[in-house]
């Protein structure tokens, strides 16, 4: 399978460097230009299926790739939604600092084992994550070319758990890009990296 990825355009609480996983909130005036830019770059691409999260900001992100792909599968799923983060959604690092500070240091110094205060902890979002497109692997033709709308920390999840040797926190997504891998039974092979 010929698997495309991105990142969805920006919102403001991407400028107000919010954390904002389960908040369902639309693009801003930016992101919907990044939403266009993607769209032209995948216009002469043979798309077979377009598979989305399930939150507003990938929708508004896929509305110019659908219309320029009508004959492609379109899935909405949630396994592809952004990691919640519970008590911490909508506030940046010094409200929550200030909030929580106990459980925010205790974030910082493992932020794969420490749930933010009824949010989703890393191995659960991983494993939502990582069988959601497992699911698409075995349905979908192995010759099919697939598009990925999904989140930055959906997107580094999917490539860590490729790539377990990459640092996480390093891997960018960039929204207006888009990037390739192959997958198939020997496994999965970066092709190109936000084009």
């Amino acid at each position: 399978m010929k698997l495309l990825v991105m990142r969805h355009g920006e919102t403001t609480f991407n400028q107000q460097r919010k954390f904002y996983g389960k908040t369902d909130v639309s693009l801003d005036e930016t992101g919907v230009k990044q939403a266009e830019i993607v769209s032209k770059k995948l216009k002469n691409e043979s798309l077979d299926a377009i598979i989305r999260s399930n939150m507003r900001r990938t929708a508004e992100t896929s509305k110019p790739i659908i219309a320029d792909h009508p004959n492609a599968d379109l899935y909405v799923d949630s396994g592809f939604d952004e990691m919640s983060f519970g008590d911490w959604e909508g506030m940046d690092a010094n409200q929550i600092e200030a909030a929580d500070p106990k459980n925010w240091q205790r974030w910082l110094d493992q932020p794969f084992k420490v749930a933010p205060g009824n949010g989703e902890s890393y191995e659960t979002f991983k494993v939502r994550v990582t069988q959601a497109m497992t699911k698409y692997y075995q349905k979908l033709s192995p010759a099919s070319v697939t598009l990925l709308i999904a989140h930055l920390g959906t997107l580094r999840t999917l490539y860590h758990s490729w790539f377990p040797s990459e640092d996480y926190w390093q891997t960018k997504f960039e929204a207006g890009c888009y990037s390739v891998f192959d997958l198939s039974a020997d496994g999965v092979e970066l092709l190109a990296l936000n084009v």
